[in-house]
């Protein structure tokens, strides 16, 4: 984490003993002020194994309470094989001119973390081996992704960016941000995407496995080779590919759909 000038920096220890029989240590919550409170915030949060809820409101500060679930080591002896309870865990929340980021040091079986921000808050949200990313009521841009876990959205107001391998990604919006291209990726995984009745919006189809069930009436165009251009965690990736093309209300917003081995359902929300 590089040095920051007046940033507000708080640093959370949360310790169990290798004696402790509680299946998890006390939820411990933080309020972090913004610098320019009111305005769009930018919330950044990457944790191992971790459950990582998001819920947007009415406010213009954002709190963290965590949880740490404890884990289990193993000492092998020339006795024989003792497990020992841990539940270690160091959390940094640093804010510096409405950008929020969690850095951690982990060492706990799992970790799970509510984050209270303002409505209009952009988030990049990633966690890895069994952790599960959940946001509600968000107006503003995510980037999602899970390695061995679920992701869930619903109620959002804007764009979304998400991935995810060996589970599912269920977004429902409320609202879509017309000139934002959205892309959704799924490996070994079923797709539920949730658009509001009047949304027009182009889909962009690439399904390896797997069936596409619509509740809207689509116009489904030849397939032919496509470029896109996404912005990722990353960086920039430009890509051709052939995919079926399905508009929605006579098109509009693109949006890329992309599974391997799972469903695509596409759903009326509310909105």
């Amino acid at each position: 984490m590089k040095t920051l000038l007046n940033k507000t920096a708080l640093a959370l220890l949360l310790t169990a003993t290798a004696n402790l029989a509680l299946a998890q240590v006390a939820p411990q919550v933080v309020d972090i002020p913004l610098s320019r409170p009111g305005e769009t915030a930018n919330v950044e949060i990457e944790i191992l194994s971790a459950k990582i809820e998001v819920i947007g409101e009415d406010r213009q500060d954002a709190s963290f309470e965590v949880t740490v679930v404890d884990g289990e080591r193993r000492i092998v002896t020339p006795s024989g094989t003792q497990s020992l309870k841990t539940g270690a865990y160091s959390v940094q929340v640093e804010e510096r001119d409405n950008n929020i980021s969690v850095d951690t040091d982990w060492r706990a079986n799992k970790v799970a973390m509510l984050a209270r921000v303002p409505r209009n808050s952009n988030l990049d949200l990633a966690t890895v081996n069994n952790g599960e990313i959940i946001v509600a009521n968000i107006d503003g841009k995510l980037v999602l992704e899970n390695v061995n876990g679920p992701i869930t959205a619903t109620n959002i107001n804007g764009s979304v960016i998400a991935e995810s391998v060996n589970d599912d990604i269920t977004v429902s919006f409320s609202g879509i941000t017309a000139d934002q291209a959205m892309s959704f990726t799924s490996v070994n995984g079923t797709l539920n995407l949730g658009l509001p009745a009047n949304a027009g919006v182009e889909l962009h189809i690439d399904s390896a496995e797997g069936e596409i069930v619509s509740d809207f009436e689509v116009d489904v165009q030849p397939s032919k080779p496509v470029m896109s251009r996404e912005e990722g965690r990353h960086g920039v990736e430009v890509k051709v590919e052939s995919v079926i093309i399905a508009k929605i209300n006579g098109g509009g917003t693109v949006i890329k759909l992309k599974t391997l081995n799972g469903n695509i359902n596409i759903t009326k929300s509310g909105g």
